[in-house]
């Protein structure tokens, strides 16, 4: 693409969710972060998350609905640069419809508030249940090994049964979609001020994040054994080990999509995979090899064979 030659890190970053699980991670990385001079988080309702030294120096909280730009909030985005959106109204795959809905006026919301206020680069967290349809026949049958690329038409929503009952991940996957392609509006209509990756982020557990917490229910804490598993249990297995992004990989792809040169990107919007090195997983990493320069570090498998 032309222009953004110069493009500088963001030193002001804004990070919704920052009381989430998402969120307070890419906080602490922030907070590590050299380049990094200054932190807005965003909060809900009685949130109290805390945090290490280094990011609270940094750190400034704002309670506030995301669902509208609030006085106090587009206040408070004087002088931001950066925008990471993690938040959602609810984040996790089982979200209403409702929910969903809300989720995306979010994205709405602060997308247009970021492109008033001269954010340069606005990173939004989609999902990999985007591209749910692909776990199942018949879709599965056209990928292999580093298929899954984001140039495949999307299949938003995953099926599959938890050990209770079966769950359907459409709506949740569907506002996603929705905000990829506001992201992509927004880059587009900036005249050049703003370039935006978006990342359909994989599966990052609460605390440690470890390997062995993935599991066929599709929820943190349910059963993990292989033992005794159904066909379409196992596939649900397969499918969720390969949507891990541990813990230093996640910290690592937020931080090169905040700070990656556009000059050489296929237009001021990408959109990117985020997972480990996860062996054998048919998501491909290319785009965000090269567009962002990631290399993630970490593969669900090696981890659950030190475990």
């Amino acid at each position: 693409m032309n222009g953004h030659t110069q493009y500088s890190k963001p030193r002001s970053v804004m990070v919704t969710g920052a009381g989430g699980n998402l969120g307070g991670k890419a906080v602490e990385a922030l907070g590590a972060a050299p380049w990094c001079e200054r932190i807005l988080g965003t909060v809900f309702g009685n949130e109290d998350p805390q945090f290490s030294d280094a990011a609270r120096v940094k750190l400034t909280l704002v309670r506030t609905d995301l669902s509208h730009v609030t006085p106090a909030l587009d206040a408070a985005m004087v002088g931001i640069e950066g925008l990471l959106h993690c938040a959602a109204a609810n984040p996790i795959p089982e979200a209403t419809w409702e929910e969903a809905a809300i989720s995306f006026d979010m994205i709405q919301a602060l997308g247009l508030a970021a492109l008033r206020h001269g954010v340069k680069r606005a990173v939004f967290l989609s999902s990999n249940h985007v591209m749910g349809g692909y776990k199942d026949a018949p879709l599965a049958e056209t990928i292999g090994p580093g298929g899954l690329t984001t140039r495949l038409p999307p299949a938003p929503g995953t099926h599959w049964f938890n050990g209770i009952e079966t769950v359907d991940s459409t709506g949740y996957a569907a506002s996603k979609l929705m905000g990829e392609r506001c992201m992509a509006l927004l880059a587009a209509e900036s005249g050049g001020r703003m370039t935006t990756v978006t990342i359909r982020i994989g599966w990052v557990l609460r605390g440690e994040n470890k390997a062995s917490g993935i599991n066929y229910s599709g929820t943190p804490g349910g059963a993990a054994s292989e033992a005794g598993l159904d066909t379409a249990s196992a596939t649900a297995l397969r499918w969720f080990r390969a949507m891990w992004l541990s813990n230093r990989d996640f910290a690592q792809l937020i931080e090169k999509s905040l700070t990656a040169n556009p000059v050489g990107w296929p237009g001021p919007a990408i959109l990117v995979n985020g997972n480990s090195r996860n062996r054998d997983m048919g998501w491909s990493l290319e785009e965000a090899q090269a567009w962002l320069g990631y290399d993630p570090q970490d593969d669900l498998y090696v981890e659950l064979q030190k475990a």
